[in-house]
Formats: C-alpha cells, structure tokens, sequence
C-alpha cells in the first residue's frame, strides 16, 4: 500500500530530523574513537579535532547538520530565522578551523622570520606546508560556500516573491531573509577584504553565533510549551519542571555557564562545555521531534 501524501510528507521531514541527531551521534563517535587513538587524551576543543583523522567526519557532519538546519521550517517565523542563522554558522564552523596549539603557532612565527636559532625539531618547511594547506582549503571551501550561500538565498526570496499572492509569509519572512543577507555580506566583505583576519577569527565567531542560535531556540520551544499547556482550575501553569523544554532550557544556561567558569580558570578546556551543549541540543531536538511529528498518519479505509 502506497503511504499516502500528508504521511510521505511527515515520514520525510521526521527523517530529517533524526537525522540531525545522527550526525550529532556520529561526530561524537569519531572523535571517541581518535581520542582512543591517541592515548586517550583529549585535545583542547571538538574542533582541534579538524586536524586529525577525524577531519572528514567533523566537516561533513558539520555541513550536514546546517544544511538540515536550514532546509527545516522551524515552530514559528523566530524559530525559522534562528534555524536559517544557525546552519550559516554551523557551515563556517566545519569549513574555517580553529588555530592550532601554541606549539605550532610559535613555529609559524619562528618560521616567518630570519633566524638560524629555531628550536630543535622545527621543520620550517613543513610548517610552512601545514599552513599553506589550510589556508587553501579554507579559500576554496569558503569560495564555493560564499556562492552557494548567494544562490540560496537568491532562491528564497524568488520562491516567496511568487507565493506572496497565497499570503504564507508576512514581514517577518522579509526580515528573516534581510538578516541573512546582513550576515552573508558581512562575511563577505571580511573574507575578500580581510582574509587574514577572516581565517583568525571566522571559526569563534560563527561557533558563538551557532550556540546563540541554539539556546534561543531551546528558550523560544520553553515559552511557547508554557503557553499552550491547558490552564489548571482556570489559572495558568506554573510549575516549570512540567515544561520540559524550560528544564533543558536551565540545563543548558547552567552547564554553559559552569563550565565556562571552570574553562577560564584552566580547570576544563573548552572540548567538555562543546561537548555538553551538542548533547544537549540533540536531548531538545529528540524531544521536539516526538512532539512535532505524530506517531502515524491513518490509513485510508479499504476499497469495497
């Protein structure tokens, strides 16, 4: 029996969900394993893990959660506009690697120099080869995601420009779209004009901005959970442990600032507080899914 319209349609955005959670799964398991690789010891953030075999699945992971993120339409026009800004960032955030160690930053700096004092076991030419790689592969993916991205969002607004007459979108669709183009031209007009400072400071910056983006989302499902749920002797609920969406909501905020703490004194690094928010992230999106999309559509009755 062929499914029917409404329950292809639900099955496949269902799929994209989980799907999201997938890669979320899959980007922590590669990097289990490359830290088990290496003697167990963890590297100073999920992102340092670029420069390891893990490369390939933290990029396509990364790549693959934004573009999910983008191609999904969020619980109202906020949610939409914040899924649209997260996937931008989660893009910049998988193709422009943080810095490497101090280590090998001292070298760039020792190398870039004239002197016959470098210290024992500093290759320059390697070195020098290490980051021209970089720096290539950022030129070409950011070129290519630059283009992409000005497609993109050229398509959007042709699409609602020709359903503007069925009345699907409102203002907030335009500033949805005049945001990410404010985003786009931005980095932009850094990568060509600067893009020194773009490749120093593109990977910190979007990797704030895709965290913003999730922690609005998660508040944005909290507020509006607490005001569909039915009212309780004709007064409104409450109690926030009943909202589920508001206990992430806290977890996170808690967590995030917890760690925060314990990174700038040098007790954690940053991997944990990265690792805990993606975790959590997924948690939410679970939630949401089971919630958004119901179990099954109803078969249709059988012929006579």
């Amino acid at each position: 029996m062929r499914p029917l319209p409404n329950e292809t349609w639900a099955r496949s955005y269902r799929y994209v969900r989980i799907a999201m959670v997938a890669l979320l799964i899959g980007l922590g398991v590669s990097v289990i394993y490359q830290t088990g690789q290496q003697g167990w010891h963890l590297l100073s953030s999920v992102s340092a893990y670029y420069y390891t075999p893990a490369q390939s699945l933290f990029v396509g992971s990364l790549i693959g959660l934004g573009a999910c993120m983008i191609a999904l339409r969020g619980t109202t026009d906020l949610e939409d506009v914040l899924l649209n800004l997260g996937g931008m960032f989660a893009a910049v955030v998988a193709i422009v690697p943080t810095s490497r160690d101090n280590d090998f930053r001292t070298a760039v700096r020792l190398c870039g120099v004239a002197t016959d004092k470098l210290p024992d076991g500093v290759d320059c030419l390697s070195v020098r080869a290490l980051e021209a790689a970089a720096r290539a592969n950022v030129e070409n993916n950011m070129f290519a995601l630059l283009v992409l991205g000005g497609l993109g969002i050229l398509a959007t607004v042709v699409i609602v420009v020709r359903e503007r007459p069925s009345g699907r979108h409102g203002r907030s669709t335009w500033l949805g779209i005049l945001v990410a183009i404010l985003v786009y031209a931005a980095a932009l007009g850094v990568f060509v004009g600067a893009e020194d400072r773009f490749i120093d400071t593109a990977h910190y910056v979007a990797a704030f901005g895709l965290f913003g983006c999730i922690l609005a989302v998660v508040f944005i499902n909290a507020r509006r959970h607490q005001q569909e749920r039915p009212p309780v002797d004709g007064q409104a609920p409450t109690t926030l442990p009943r909202n589920r969406y508001s206990v992430i909501a806290l977890v996170m905020i808690g967590a995030t600032v917890l760690l925060l703490v314990l990174w700038l004194t040098g007790v954690f690094t940053l991997f944990w507080l990265e690792i805990i928010v993606a975790g959590l992230f997924a948690v939410f999106w679970t939630v949401q899914t089971f919630e958004q999309i119901p179990a099954e559509t109803a078969a249709p009755p059988p012929a006579d």
